[in-house]
């Protein structure tokens, strides 16, 4: 992939991760709200800030081609 320059299909796969990587951060959020343990919930946080550093990315990636971002940032 050429920064500044994405094919349809790259275009398309950054979209496709990013609903997958929307779709975890649910998750992980649903997990936090209902875990008491705090071993867990420390690696559930640990988990959120990970995935949102991997939307964030997949984000600035689309920008930097020129598109607008398709997901939102918690």
């Amino acid at each position: 992939m050429h920064m500044g320059r994405l094919t349809e299909m790259e275009k398309l796969a950054i979209e496709e991760q990013l609903r997958a990587e929307e779709l975890c951060a649910k998750k992980v959020q649903l997990y936090m709200s209902v875990s008491r343990d705090p071993a867990v919930q420390s690696v559930l946080q640990q988990l959120a800030e990970k995935g949102q550093r991997h939307i964030s990315t997949l984000n600035s990636m689309l920008q930097d081609a020129g598109f607008s971002p398709t997901m939102s940032q918690h």
